[in-house]
């Protein structure tokens, strides 16, 4: 009889956790629902505003637009199929020099933190470095690397590089003393130390540069495009600029904000992916 209350006691409690999950995801889903709802209502409502005021000869459309001509100069792009090899190649350019600046921000923050010397050594020149305003110095990166991909890559990675070294170093440091101290009384070398304990409480720091890195990389593309290239969005702003064409460069700048969005979700996906064992992740 025992046995057979306390199996029953049990199968009450799992039901009971069972429905507060439910619960949880239920509630999580209408939250999420009315987020996405709110969301566009705002936008209704500024897209709507917008048009209202250049209908109404508030706002001069040869400067601001207006949202029915930036939806026309849109879908006249898609359809005859002109703007997919500038998002291809900005879309290149950006994720190789995310890449890159990533890998090697990532990989320099470890080596500087596992080897104190290297850091301390290195310091004043990378800080150096880091305060040169790159964003300026893109027309130097077109000499040194040419008017193609090469230059908005390698400025794309300056920036990257930083963002990502600064927020591995950040991540290794907050680490628990307490943590390390106790892994070492239990006999964990260095190699397991680093593996088990340093990276994976440096991720979520990491993440966090990635987020931003990623951002900056597109950054970092469209301005070398729009001083010197043959290619990529970037160089189409200038373009529709130079044309006094308002709605070209909103458009442009439109799909410019959809692609960062995307790269932005991207990033967010994987860090909840692979912290998913932390169970912050939904």
């Amino acid at each position: 009889m025992t046995i057979t209350a306390r199996t029953a006691d049990d199968g009450r409690v799992l039901d009971t956790l069972a429905r507060s999950e439910a619960d949880r995801r239920a509630r999580r889903r209408r939250r999420t629902a009315w987020v996405w709802a709110a969301r566009a209502i705002v936008l209704g409502l500024f897209v709507g505003l917008w048009q209202w005021t250049v209908d109404i000869g508030a706002i001069d459309p040869f400067f601001f637009s207006q949202p029915r001509a930036i939806a026309g100069f849109l879908v006249e792009e898609v359809r005859d199929g002109s703007i997919w090899p500038h998002v291809l190649v900005t879309l290149r350019e950006t994720l190789v020099g995310f890449a890159v600046g990533a890998g090697g921000g990532v990989a320099a923050g470890i080596v500087r933190m596992q080897f104190p010397f290297v850091a301390d050594v290195s310091n004043p020149f990378l800080t150096i470095l880091n305060v040169l305003p790159r964003v300026a110095l893109a027309p130097m990166f077109i000499i040194w690397f040419g008017v193609g991909e090469g230059s908005k890559v390698a400025l794309a990675v300056s920036l990257v590089f930083f963002i990502l070294m600064l927020n591995t170093e950040a991540g290794i440091r907050s680490l628990d003393r307490e943590l390390v101290l106790t892994m070492r009384a239990l006999g964990a070398t260095d190699r397991q130390l680093f593996w088990k304990v340093m990276l994976p409480g440096a991720v979520p720091a990491i993440f966090g540069g990635l987020r931003l890195g990623v951002v900056y990389a597109l950054l970092a593309v469209v301005v070398g495009e729009m001083i010197s290239a043959h290619m990529g969005l970037g160089q189409r702003i200038a373009f529709h600029a130079a044309s006094f064409r308002a709605e070209g460069v909103l458009g442009t700048i439109l799909v410019l904000a959809v692609i960062g969005l995307g790269l932005n979700l991207a990033v967010v996906r994987a860090e909840q992916v692979l912290l998913r064992w932390r169970g912050d992740a939904p």
